[in-house]
């Protein structure tokens, strides 16, 4: 009885870790809001949760967003003085290629001045999966010139 009872504790865990590796996104407006729940954590220095809201839609191996997120807290550690704080974030940009991918270009707003996030999905079947994400101070490539005028 005992070894029934592992096996079924067991069949249960990997059924656990399978629902949580197949969270879906149905459409882009759910993909938006799994963008804005990140930046949402962002704003408020909270970057290290950031890979356990990503994990569930990451098709690609666990390190290589553990290395993403943590490069990504270590970074912006070193911008708060010279930047300022964050006060929040609006969307500036949606594109959409095909039917396939989907860019959300967003820009957080700090005291200075402002960084540039995008969040790239991929569209396979009929769920939506995170590419990529990324963020930077290349404020003037928002720009349809990418220069200043």
């Amino acid at each position: 009885m005992p070894s029934l009872c592992l096996s079924l504790v067991s069949l249960f865990l990997l059924a656990a870790a399978g629902l949580a590796q197949s969270a879906t996104l149905r459409s882009p407006e759910e993909a938006k809001e799994l963008a804005e729940k990140i930046l949402g954590r962002a704003v408020v220095g909270n970057t290290d949760s950031i890979a356990a809201i990503i994990r569930p839609y990451w098709p690609f191996p666990d390190n290589e967003l553990e290395a993403l997120v943590a490069e990504t807290t270590r970074k912006r550690q070193g911008l708060v003085n010279r930047l300022g704080k964050s006060i929040g974030f609006v969307l500036v940009r949606r594109e959409t290629l095909s039917d396939t991918f989907l860019r959300l270009t967003y820009v957080e707003k700090l005291d200075h001045t402002g960084l540039r996030w995008s969040f790239t999905f991929y569209k396979a079947r009929d769920t939506w999966k995170v590419h990529s994400f990324s963020w930077d101070e290349d404020l003037t490539s928002l720009f349809s010139s990418g220069s200043h005028r």
